[in-house]
């Protein structure tokens, strides 16, 4: 009979890690529904008033201080990962942040040229900062909306979240590329925004929409051409 040399249970060993290195352990239901509660508590009517300050004084300091810009970048950030679906947010999470942080890194260096000298009489800037490139006019405007547009049927809360997206994830173009896009957003947001208002306030548009593109072309039935009448011999 062997003796047992570690003097333990072999069961209770095998037993003593409940999750082993190296061994797959995924993501249960459980695990999203507590995500999901914690989100929802973002819509409760108490902490949506709470944002709407905090909201108004980041970005009323990132106007007054262009300095303070980078800082409407984290916060669109967070707004565009609160917004996504949980299942679309694990692997977007790691490129959004990382693309964030490298725009708040490139922003500081192209602070003096948007924004114009000091005013030595009133103390202020003599014209309004961001210029052409949107900042920090831009990542307010989206991060608003992301926040408080409702969550399901908006059109324009789709075209908000691309354009949230196309504006952190273009920091990792080379060079000045993200500034070209920021001033590319800049003059065509108002357009974007206008079309997806439109879709929001008129259903009947979407069903028009809808129906062109379930027009199926091989259903379509095409006939012969006539043949032209025999001419008189």
């Amino acid at each position: 009979m062997t003796k047992n040399l570690s003097g333990q249970n072999p069961e209770k060993r095998t037993g003593q890690s409940a999750s082993p290195r190296g061994v797959y352990n995924p993501i249960t239901l459980d695990d999203e529904r507590e995500e999901g509660e914690f989100l929802g508590q973002l819509d409760s009517p108490l902490v949506r008033p709470v944002v709407a300050l905090l909201f108004a004084t980041i970005f009323g300091i990132a106007w007054t201080r262009p300095e303070f810009g980078p800082l409407t970048i984290l916060v669109l950030a967070g707004c565009l990962l609160y917004r996504l679906e949980s299942w679309q947010r694990k692997p977007a999470a790691a490129p959004l942040i990382l693309a964030a942080i490298r725009l708040c890194l490139l922003m500081p260096a192209y602070v003096t040229h948007w924004t114009s000298p000091s005013n030595p009489l009133l103390g202020a800037l003599s014209q309004k900062p961001g210029g052409d490139s949107g900042i920090p006019w831009i990542p307010a405007f989206l991060s608003v909306c992301l926040f408080y547009l409702p969550r399901s049927g908006s059109v324009t809360l789709k075209i908000v979240v691309v354009e949230a997206m196309v504006a952190i994830l273009s920091s990792l173009l080379p060079a000045d590329g993200f500034v070209a896009i920021l001033a590319m957003l800049n003059y065509t947001l108002f357009f974007v925004v206008v079309v997806g208002l439109l879709l929001d306030l008129k259903p009947g548009l979407q069903t028009m929409f809808e129906s062109a593109r379930a027009f199926d072309p091989a259903s379509a039935r095409v006939y012969p051409a006539t043949p032209p009448p025999p001419r008189p011999v």
